[in-house]
């Protein structure tokens, strides 16, 4: 909206507190059949007022007849979701699920006037061409403070440990880090909390709490088994704090295979944290990089690049 246009999304949620854009509530009985009952009640909805409809998902149901063209973003694939939530996770029902979403993701990709990917790995999931558009990051919070950081060698990890993130993967990891450097210590963000040696639980955190955190650590770690995209990565870049990964699509797009930051396989993890907290002249030219490289995700240079999306679109006849 601070760029001219006027927007309005529909959702099942109500508007955060100070929300510039209008929100337009679905209303949705919320349970496991959410999901797939809540595409069917947005086909309900008349969207004939808009010039472009900006979809994220769900809208894979929605008549093409006189409606605003369509440009829907893919920020990952259900296929690699069903893989490691459902198989590896043996969860029959987050199998299902998933595999439900990656047909309903085809069928939204093939329709839709435009397709875009947060990523090149995820466009190859999808039946058609498209674009790679990242996803947008507010970068204007996030900038390095060398003074800032911990005295104590750190490692932040963002998410829940037991999924694809794999923090379990990290903990373990850091009994070996430990054994050189005992004063290392691991922090986590998020909903588990856990109760070890060198371990500190921050829990859920508010954004200027986690940017602190981010500034303050040596090392950020998200050793995912799958991202799509990767925003932990790039927040940690433009805070000035070394990246450390597993192989997974959105690590090797983001700190571009490891120019940016460190991309190990699972077996040499704790062997690469190590290094690294040892290391203040790897982190420090790791930093120097990923510093230069990361204004490619600000939010303004992302929108610019969908509003030449949203021109190019509007100036096509559709039905």
């Amino acid at each position: 909206m601070a760029r001219g246009h006027r927007v309005t999304v529909f959702s099942q949620d109500p508007p955060p507190a100070g929300a510039p854009y209008q929100v337009n509530r679905v209303a949705v009985r919320w349970d496991w059949w959410a999901p797939i009952r809540f595409p069917f009640a947005l086909r309900r909805c008349d969207f004939s007022r808009f010039d472009v409809i900006h979809a994220q998902g769900d809208d894979q149901w929605l008549s093409r007849r006189a409606l605003p063209p369509v440009v829907r973003t893919m920020h990952g694939t259900s296929l690699a979701e069903a893989w490691f939530n459902g198989v590896v996770g043996r969860s029959p029902q987050r199998l299902l699920m998933h595999l439900w979403f990656y047909v309903s993701e085809w069928i939204a990709a093939l329709r839709a006037t435009v397709l875009v990917a947060v990523s090149t790995d995820t466009l190859r999931f999808y039946p058609r061409a498209g674009e790679v558009i990242p996803n947008g990051v507010e970068l204007a919070g996030l900038f390095p403070d060398p003074a800032a950081k911990s005295a104590h060698p750190t490692v932040l990890f963002v998410g829940e440990v037991d999924s694809r993130k794999r923090g379990r993967l990290l903990i373990d990891a850091m009994r070996t880090v430990r054994a050189t450097l005992p004063e290392a210590e691991l922090w986590l963000v998020g909903p588990d909390a856990i109760t070890a040696d060198g371990v500190r639980s921050w829990g859920r955190v508010d954004d200027e709490t986690l940017h602190l955190l981010l500034r303050r650590a040596w090392v950020m770690c998200l050793p995912s088994a799958y991202e799509g995209f990767g925003r932990p990565y790039v927040e940690a870049m433009a805070s000035g704090t070394t990246a450390v990964a597993t192989p997974n699509p959105g690590a090797r797009e983001v700190l571009r295979d490891g120019a940016l930051g460190v991309i190990v396989p699972p077996t040499e993890l704790a062997g690469a944290v190590l290094r690294v907290l040892q290391s203040p002249d790897e982190r420090a030219r790791l930093e120097r990089a990923a510093l230069a490289d990361v204004h490619r995700y600000d939010w303004s240079t992302v929108a610019a690049q969908y509003e030449a999306v949203y021109a190019r679109v509007m100036a096509r006849p559709y039905a």
